[in-house]
């Protein structure tokens, strides 16, 4: 067949879900996921949802950071936000996150887990198997603790793709919990993992269900999938036929893509070659997902409903028996152990409880066995349930045992091996929708075997019992719980198919173990041709005539059944058991061990006939064989073979014959029994006889070991009790020790850091050791200072009468000294001079000493000094001003004020200090003030201000006054200065004046008003101009600011004032006017003169004057036209 063209997801059909990558990290992720984007190209036609563990308390900076590497869009993920393809978006702080049909869900933080773990990670992988199925892909990179191992393995159970990162990983423990859970199909680098995505973008489909997709061409596929199950059986013993074959194919098609193998031939192939992948295959169809307390309102109802029904129904001595099919990795079984103590309460110590939990996949049972879980598992457990079921160990949280004693955990094939039997309640919820109807049919027939009168089952949500609801009613339609029906009988129907055995029986001509038996639907749906089927054909009837039997070891456990044992065999009560002894009918177990023990001894097949076994008020016949196999291995192994025969003939009074032959029978049977009496007495005397020297034996040694024992026991004690003593001492020198250590450490650490020379002296008064300062500022060096006397250093400076004394007391007394000044003087130019403050004190150690440390206060008795002048200097230089001088701290409140301004108002400092200087104010003044003031002092500025102070003698006079703010050095506030003067006279003076200007500005508007009705009247042309000089102070213009009517008559223009000389009327320009203006200016001497120009065709004729006005001239004409006519 030609192969069909891929189609990449870029072609898919606008309504084709987006393919989802779901990346979880917490510590060291972001390194990790700035990896994998950046290899990332951006048209995967995939969208990203990176799930990080972050601070619900401080702002999140991921887009911005992986918005650095990839070339996609980062966005923060917003409630009902939508998903679009080749996007990453990152979730939010303080917020959790799911996928409802593509669309982004943000929750409350603390919707996490009813146990309060937060598991941000595992709550969006699970909304996204639930949602995507086949379309969601799991990343698990960098982080702590086992979060997205929950999820992950929900998103491969429903089909996805899992991915984590290798040992590059910074922190391994997330990527390690999903690794050693087995839900991680592929561990790669972040870089590796990118490439792998790229790929799975450029396949038929990620989501499987596309009709086009060649691998889902089941015309094409149907030889191919044969045959991989077929390699399955053949590989792990178990025959997935009747399994339902969609799912089936999708996961081997997962194998197959996730291998970048083309078709199932080629995955075919790939399994015969690589036998490891059949496991990894199988553990995929398996499909172990489970989780605590799962479908909470089902197991509510189980406790509060069914459960003290179940107990109310029980006698004492009965015990209550429940089976959990498909039990996974043991949650379930647990969760219905808990519930069932929580029911109980106190009667739990008085009540029989087995629970037994069973599952195909032996690694699930092998965890659920160990009981331990991550925290991600348990994150549906109750705090309380937690603390009262639950040890945490490490980063894992095990079983108590007092729940674990309740389960017995077994790998268990549900429709091969027999059930267990007398059962209260059996839950198997979602395993029947993996079967097809022929299994669904043949479980719940065995369910209702297996189960007592009235006992219950509990399914899936999705689950019923179908065509087999003749056998059970339902009880709770909600729950999907049914009840057994008692008057149908399953036995007729209930059948156990042999398990296979290779081999040929011993002691039956060609009788061959064949494998499980095969209906007509299986044959239908794999058709044979030729000798496969004449094998399937010769299967059928020897399954279906061949006798029942068992293989076991020598332990006599079962290791495999064959045809239907449950004539000869039941579980037996309480711990699950495969023993073959425990399982027999009691009417069996003398003849069978006997036979079996003949069988061993003589390497024989041993039959044993005539046998009678009761059941349900009727007699049955039976034979056993005990069957010696000749294997390779070491061990020795048993086939034990059951026939049902046919019940001897009884014997007729009438015939003397038959009477004969029943007492031969008899006689022969009692033979028998006396010859195996015989045989067993003797045994049981050689054996009694070497169990005897064995044990007197074993006695001797004993009483010996008790001896040695309680010698050691003695000597172990002692040992222990000094060993302890010792270990408790050196602990606590240790302790002390480091503690020491760390003193010291600090002492010498503070003793070479402080800034004041520091000596050390001995009750000698010979110095041990100074530090550096010392040696710094007194010019000398470690051999010239240690052990010297201290008066005798330098030049016997610090040989000072008063000080011997001092420190002679010391010494003897534990005095100290304190502030000790003195002046040391040193020839050395370099250390001069200095003012030195000595403190001494004697400290305790191995040996006392004397700590004397020595501060160089030159500058500081030198600062105060100057400090001390230049506040004298102030004071004589404030209190001799005129003005009156006052200082206040940063708090705002007077430290000083002269003379003058104690004199001025009465008052002292004391005074001020104690009632504040605000009464002083005029009550006008004070509001104002004092805000100004307060406000100032908050913004550190300066201010000025005018107000009215009360003097010495109660008159309030006006001041003005101006303050500054003052700053250390070091940009500190250390307050304010101001000074005062008595503007009283000024302000007074000010008033008179203003008066006065006002008035004259009266007077002045009025002659203003008055010269201008005069100007404005006069028959004269007057105007002033104003020199206009260019950048060299050259006068090249003139502007009329002042104009009179007549003027601008005269010149025939209105609106003069603002314009220029060279811009009025040109016949007047050209008078030669400009030359005599400019003449006065410059010369400041005042022109007479005639002015003649053209109006027209009219000359007209002026009398003219210029006087010069500050840097302009007043220019005046008067027209004598008609004059000059009339003299002419």
């Amino acid at each position: 067949m030609a192969k069909k063209k891929s189609t990449p997801l870029a072609n898919q059909t606008p309504s084709s879900p987006i393919p989802i990558v779901a990346i979880g990290a917490s510590a060291g992720g972001i390194e990790a996921v700035s990896e994998l984007l950046s290899n990332l190209s951006a048209t995967t036609e995939l969208a990203y949802v990176y799930i990080q563990h972050l601070d619900p308390t401080f702002e999140s900076h991921l887009p911005d950071i992986l918005g650095r590497v990839t070339a996609m869009p980062v966005l923060e993920a917003e409630h009902m936000l939508k998903i679009e393809p080749n996007h990453v978006y990152v979730i939010p702080p303080d917020r959790d996150l799911e996928v409802i049909d593509g669309v982004l869900t943000l929750l409350p933080r603390n919707r996490s887990g009813i146990s309060g773990i937060h598991m941000p990670i595992d709550q969006f992988f699970l909304s996204l198997a639930e949602r995507q199925k086949e379309g969601a892909i799991a990343v698990i990179l960098s982080g702590t603790a086992s979060d997205g191992t929950l999820g992950m393995r929900a998103i491969k159970a429903a089909g996805g793709f899992t991915f984590a990162q290798d040992e590059t990983a910074q922190f391994q423990s997330m990527p390690r919990s999903a690794i050693s859970e087995g839900v991680v199909d592929r561990v790669l680098s972040p870089a590796e993992i990118a490439h792998e995505l790229e790929r799975l973008s450029q396949l038929p489909s990620i989501f499987l269900q596309t009709a086009q997709a060649e691998l889902m061409d089941e015309e094409v596929s149907s030889d191919d999938l044969r045959s991989i199950i077929q390699l399955l059986r053949r590989m792990t013993g178990t025959d997935f036929s009747h399994y339902k074959l969609t799912t089936i194919r999708r996961r081997i098609i997962r194998r197959t893509l996730l291998y970048k193998l083309d078709t199932l031939r080629d995955y075919a192939d790939y399994l015969r070659q690589h036998p490891e992948e059949a496991a990894m295959l199988y553990d995929d169809l398996l499909i172990n997902v489970t989780s605590f307390f799962r479908d909470a309102d089902t197991m509510d109802y189980l406790q509060k409903v069914l459960f003290p029904q179940l107990i109310k129904n029980k006698s004492s001595r009965a015990p209550l028996r429940i089976w959990i099919t498909a039990c996974s990795t043991g949650q379930e079984a647990y969760s219905i152990a808990m519930l069932l103590l929580e029911v109980l309460g106190d009667r739990a110590t008085s009540m029989t409880i087995q629970i037994f939990a069973t599952d195909l996949s032996e690694s699930a049972v092998a965890k659920a066995r160990l009981g331990s879980y991550t925290r991600s598992e348990v994150v549906d457990v109750s705090t309380s349930r937690l603390q009262r079921y639950f040890t945490k160990v490490d980063d894992h949280y095990r079983i108590n045992k007092s729940v674990r004693d309740l389960c017995v955990f077994a790998p268990h094939n549900l429709l091969k091996d027999p059930p267990f039997s007398r059962l209260d309640l059996i839950s198997c919820r979602n395993l029947l929708i993996y079967l097809d109807t022929t299994l669904q049919r043949k479980a719940i027939v065995t369910f209702h075997y297996a189960l007592n009168p009235s006992g219950f089952l509990v399914l899936g949500k999705s689950e019923t019992v179908g065509s087999s609801a003749p056998l059970f009613s339902q009880f709770e339609k909600n729950y999907k719980i049914f009840i057994r029906k008692n008057d149908v009988d399953s036995r007729a129907t209930f059948t156990m198919s042999p398990r296979q055995l290779d081999g040929t029986l011993p002691g039956s001509a060609n009788r061959q173990l064949l494998s499980p038996k095969m209906n007509s639907s299986s044959a239908d749906r794999f058709p044979n041709s030729g000798n496969d089927l004449d094998k399937v054909v010769d299967n059928l009837l020897l399954s279906q005539y061949i006798p029942a039997c068992v293989l076991v070891n020598q332990d006599l456990e079962i290791l495999q059944f064959r045809g239907s044992t449950s004539l000869f065999l039941e579980p037996a009560p309480g711990k699950a058991s495969l023993n073959l002894i425990k399982m027999a009918r009691p009417s069996l177990v003398f003849e069978l061990r006997n036979t079996i023990h003949k069988a061993q001894k003589s390497g024989e097949p041993i039959r044993k006939s005539g046998l009678e076994v009761r059941l349900k008020d009727k007699v049955h016949y039976v034979s056993i064989e005990a069957v010696p196999l000749n294997t390779n291995t070491e061990e020795r192994l048993f086939l034990i073979i059951f026939e049902e025969v046919e019940p001897p003939v009884a014997p007729s009074n009438r015939s003397a014959d038959a009477r004969n032959r029943r007492i031969k029978e008899l006689e022969d049977e009692l033979a028998n029994l006396r010859e195996d009496m015989r045989s067993i007495i003797e045994e049981q005397e050689a054996s009694n006889e070497e169990l005897q020297s064995a044990n007197e034996e074993i006695i001797s040694s004993n009483e010996e070991l008790q001896s040695i024992n309680e010698e050691l026991e003695t000597s172990k004690e002692e040992i222990e009790s000094t060993n302890e003593e010792l270990l408790t001492i050196n602990q606590e020198l240790q302790v002390r020790n480091d503690q020491l250590s760390e003193a010291h450490q600090f002492a010498e650490d503070i003793f070479g850091t402080i800034r004041e020379a520091t000596l050390v002296l001995d009750t000698d008064l010979r110095v041990k050791s100074a530090n550096q300062t010392f040696y710094r500022i007194f010019g000398t060096k470690e051999d010239a200072t240690e052990r010297q006397l201290i008066y005798e250093l330098g030049n016997r400076q610090w040989d000072i009468p008063e000080l011997r004394l001092m420190l002679t007391d010391v010494a003897t007394h534990g005095t100290q000294i304190q502030g000790f000044e003195f002046t040391y003087s040193s020839p050395d130019v370099r250390v001069g001079s200095k003012v030195l403050s000595l403190n001494a004190r004697r400290v305790v150690r191995q040996q006392e000493a004397i700590l004397l440390a020595i501060e160089d206060i030159t500058e500081h008795r030198r600062a105060q000094r100057l400090l001390a002048e230049r506040e004298a200097w102030f004071h004589q230089i404030a209190n001799n001003a005129p003005s009156l001088i006052w200082v206040t701290g940063p708090d705002g409140k007077y430290t000083f004020i002269n003379k003058v301004w104690a004199d001025y108002t009465g008052r002292t400092l004391e005074d001020i200090t104690k009632h504040g200087w605000a009464p002083n104010l005029h009550p006008d003044d004070r509001k104002g003030y004092e805000t100004t003031y307060y406000e100032h002092i908050a913004g550190r500025k300066p201010f000025s201000s005018e107000y009215r102070l009360r003097r010495y003698d109660g008159e309030y006079h006006w001041m003005l006054e101006n303050a500054q703010p003052m700053f250390a050095p070091d940009g500190t506030f250390g307050g304010y200065i101001g000074s005062s003067a008595d503007m009283h006279l000024q302000k007074e003076l000010n008033q008179e004046l203003d008066r006065r200007v006002q008035e004259r500005t009266v007077a002045l508007a009025q002659s203003t008003a008055l010269l201008q009705s005069v100007f404005d009247s006069s028959l004269n042309g007057i105007s002033v101009l104003q020199s206009i000089r260019n950048e060299h102070g050259e006068l090249i213009d003139f502007e009329y600011q002042v104009v009179n009517k007549a003027a601008e008559l005269t010149i025939n223009q209105t609106n003069l004032v603002g314009k220029r000389f060279s811009t009025i009327n040109k016949s007047f320009r050209k008078s030669g006017l400009f030359a005599i203006l400019k003449l006065v200016v410059e010369t400041g001497e005042s022109k007479r003169f005639q002015l003649q120009y053209e109006d027209g065709s009219v000359n007209q004729w002026h009398h003219a004057s210029a006087v010069k006005l500050n840097d302009g001239v007043v220019l005046s004409f008067e027209a004598i036209t008609v004059h000059h006519q009339a003299e002419e």
